[in-house]
């Protein structure tokens, strides 16, 4: 499963709480993708502005005969005479919209799982909406491997931040996992399950302590 679903499936679980509708929006015309982006980012603001308290989540889906697919999970029911009017007005075809159960709010994750069009790189194929609730991104979620849970230790132990250095990021998180490993240390943690931060040079085997990690202190 990638971060990008994962954070999905979280995200549906917090708007799952609430009565659900699904929407789908879609041209009667193939168009060129940048522009179908173009007129959804239209149409969402005239959503948002015609119902503040809209709240929701967005998936694109490329489909191979008629373009870009816009599926929504709101959590209210809006007027759909005016919605198709809105619609229309940000140069939309067709609106489809159907009650879903909370426990189905996932379903949208199956777009997710199919392999990205090329075209499609780097663009940002689901996205939460609405103010008033937080949504899972994909930043949120932290693979639990050995390595990142590591790596995390080594990060808090040593205060990075930003993106600066990254090798040298890497060459302290593997000397620590190496010694993890041959030492039978539990993940993150030093000898005797103690904290980065609490242990000596004598517990890592080196004579300075400053010696692992020690660009970071520049």
């Amino acid at each position: 499963m990638t971060k990008s679903k994962a954070a999905f499936l979280f995200a549906s679980q917090t708007i799952g709480k609430q009565r659900l509708f699904l929407w789908t929006f879609t041209f009667k015309d193939l168009l060129p993708l940048k522009e179908t982006r173009k007129r959804w980012n239209h149409l969402l603001t005239l959503l948002l502005r015609t119902w503040p308290e809209l709240q929701g989540l967005r998936v694109f889906e490329l489909h191979e005969e008629h373009g870009l697919h816009v599926h929504l999970i709101t959590n209210r029911f809006v007027d759909v005479n005016r919605a198709r009017g809105l619609a229309t007005q940000a140069g939309w075809g067709r609106i489809h919209v159907a009650r879903m159960p909370s426990d189905h709010a996932g379903y949208l994750a199956k777009y997710l799982s199919k392999d990205r069009p090329e075209c499609l790189y780097r663009w940002q194929l689901w996205a939460g909406f609405g103010k008033g609730w937080e949504w899972t991104k994909v930043k949120d979620v932290i693979r639990e491997t050995l390595f990142s849970r590591v790596y995390q230790a080594c990060k808090e132990w040593r205060g990075w931040t930003g993106k600066r250095n990254f090798f040298e990021r890497m060459d302290t998180t593997r000397r620590m996992l190496m010694m993890t490993i041959e030492c039978g240390w539990e993940p993150g943690l030093g000898p005797g399950g103690k904290p980065y931060a609490r242990c000596t040079g004598q517990d890592f085997n080196v004579d300075d302590i400053n010696s692992i990690g020690r660009y970071y202190y520049d």
